[in-house]
């Protein structure tokens, strides 16, 4: 494996996936294989260029299955297995090393065809054929989950997976066995914005909020750790950062401390290669969205780093654990050393807006060779490191 440098890092290519937002991006191994979804339920494989590319390179596999937007993805190091979850409450395994089935015409420039219907409405620009794809079909649905499902995780030893949905309920699945391993439901009222497993895969943790409906009509948020096998409770952050905080239901009281932590909700989670730490990243509109590094054993804040503006979308460490990845509604991807929180490194161009600008989802390959972002806006960032 290469060593992870960003300064090195050029814009390699850009993808185009025009329509309603991709959402979710994730490499397919270390080789030059990438897939994204969007907020309609579909979901794209690309085969990326050697060399870098002036024209956008068109995608090469559909993904058949989902129904509603997808929301995360994950994939295994060798690229063999995808999973993916969805509005359409389901979690689904794909084994992308296998042949298409079939085939398919998709549109990835639904917005310049709109554009030039509108320039010239006589022109039948909509009547133009797509992009010719091979389908496939997911391997294996895993069902049971009530509501959307927004978050993923995807345990190192690349044997578990772990979903949360927004009626706050919790499953975690044997990817081998195709089963379900365990399951809870979080706080009443609460949705599970963000969901990780640590290393040895005997850890979940579990980020819950509830956008305010009212001063007084707001469940608290939850920031904590479960054991796998059991469900139960190993350790509650909130009480250890507020441990003088003595009614932890009062919506209106707690919420005004728990709140400068959690911000508009932690929307993404990851525990370092080492187990040691948790990386959190505050999402929604927030004034700088910034990323906590959480000591897994103690439950205590180490530093808190990485300012993205209006919010943080999605968070990595690199394999090393010695960099964190992250990106946001500032349309930056940025980079900083875990070890101090220096941030050494700034991938794309900030835009200045929030509502049609974020880097939704970010990817790194196993290899640490390239960075992929999804970018609301309708395109797919990729750079090579190096």
């Amino acid at each position: 494996m290469a060593d992870f440098n960003p300064a090195k890092a050029t814009l390699h290519c850009e993808l185009l996936f025009e329509g309603e937002w991709p959402t979710s991006v994730a490499f397919l191994g270390s080789g030059r294989r990438l897939a994204a979804g969007n907020r309609d339920g579909v979901l794209l494989v690309w085969d990326l260029p050697e060399e870098p590319a002036k024209e956008a390179p068109l995608p090469v596999r559909k993904l058949d299955g989902h129904t509603n937007a997808i929301n995360r993805l994950v994939a295994s190091d060798d690229g063999k297995l995808l999973a993916s979850v969805s509005h359409d409450r389901s979690v689904r395994l794909w084994d992308v090393a296998t042949e298409p089935t079939g085939t398919a015409e998709v549109i990835i420039d639904g917005e310049q065809r709109e554009r030039e219907a509108k320039k010239n409405p006589k022109g039948n620009v909509q009547s133009r054929p797509g992009v010719k794809v091979g389908t496939q079909s997911a391997q294996h649905v895993f069902t049971g989950h009530r509501d959307w499902v927004q978050a993923l995780g995807l345990c190192r030893n690349q044997k578990t997976l772990i979903s949360g949905d927004d009626a706050g309920q919790v499953r975690v699945w044997d990817v081998v066995e195709r089963k379900e391993i365990a399951q809870w439901t979080g706080h009443p009222g609460n949705w599970i914005t963000s969901t990780c497993l640590s290393p040895d895969g005997q850890t979940a943790f579990v980020a819950e909020f509830c956008a305010p409906r009212g001063s007084f009509d707001r469940p608290p948020a939850q920031v904590r750790l479960f054991d796998v096998a059991s469900g139960k409770e190993k350790l509650d952050f909130l009480k250890v950062l507020y441990p003088n905080v003595k009614v932890r239901d009062n919506s209106y009281g707690y919420a005004t401390t728990w709140g400068q932590f959690v911000a508009q909700g932690l929307v993404a989670a990851e525990f370092s290669p080492d187990g040691k730490l948790l990386a959190l990243g505050q999402g929604g509109e927030t004034g700088t969205g910034k990323v906590h590094l959480m000591d897994v054993e103690t439950g205590k804040l180490v530093r808190s780093t990485v300012g993205h503006q209006y919010g943080v979308c999605d968070l990595l460490f690199t394999a090393d654990g010695q960099y964190l990845v992250s990106a946001g509604r500032d349309t930056l991807v940025r980079i900083s050393q875990v070890a101090d929180g220096k941030e050494v490194a700034q991938l794309g161009k900030s835009r200045g807006g929030q509502f049609k600008d974020w880097l939704h989802a970010v990817a790194l390959s196993p290899d640490q060779q390239w960075i992929a972002a999804a970018d609301i806006s309708g395109r797919v960032f990729v750079w090579k490191l190096g």
